[in-house]
C-alpha cells in the first residue's frame, strides 16, 4: 500500500524539513529547536520570495549573531508545535515519518543540493493525490 500526503506537498515543506535536519546535523540543535529553526527559516525565505523583507526576523537575528546572547532567532519566530501543525499534520504524520521525512534525510546524507530534489520529490509525492 502507498501511504499519499493528505494535502500537496510544497516547496516550502521541503525547505523546512531540509533546515529541521540541517539544524540536527549541522548545527547541533535539539529535535524541537531544530523543528523551530526549519519552519523559521523556510518562512523566512518566503517573506524575502513573496514580500521583499525580512519580516520580525531582522531585529531577532542581529541580536543574536551580534551579542551572541538571547534567544535564538528562530525561537522568536516559530516553534516546533508550529512545525507540527504546519508541516507534519498538513500532510498527515503517517505520511509525513514513513516517506517525507526519511527521504528527504536520505538526499541530505548523500549529499544533494536541496535544489535538486525539491521538485522531483514534491511532483512524485503531488501524483499520488491524484491517483
Amino acid at each position: 500500500m502507498t501511504i499519499k500526503p493528505k494535502a500537496p506537498v510544497r516547496r516550502f515543506d521541503i525547505f523546512a524539513e531540509w533546515n529541521r535536519i540541517k539544524g540536527i546535523k549541522e548545527l547541533g540543535l535539539s529535535p524541537n529547536d531544530a523543528k523551530a529553526y526549519g519552519l523559521a527559516v523556510a518562512e523566512v525565505v518566503a517573506a524575502r520570495k513573496f514580500y521583499g523583507h525580512r519580516t520580525k526576523y531582522r531585529g531577532a537575528t542581529r541580536e543574536y549573531i551580534e551579542k551572541g546572547e538571547g534567544t535564538p532567532w528562530w525561537r522568536k519566530m516559530a516553534s516546533p508545535e508550529e512545525f507540527n501543525e504546519k508541516i507534519i499534520e498538513r500532510m498527515g504524520r503517517d505520511f509525513y515519518e514513513n516517506v517525507f521525512s526519511k527521504e528527504i534525510e536520505k538526499a541530505y546524507g548523500e549529499g544533494k543540493d536541496y535544489m535538486e530534489i525539491r521538485d522531483s520529490l514534491r511532483n512524485r509525492w503531488n501524483k499520488l493525490l491524484r491517483k
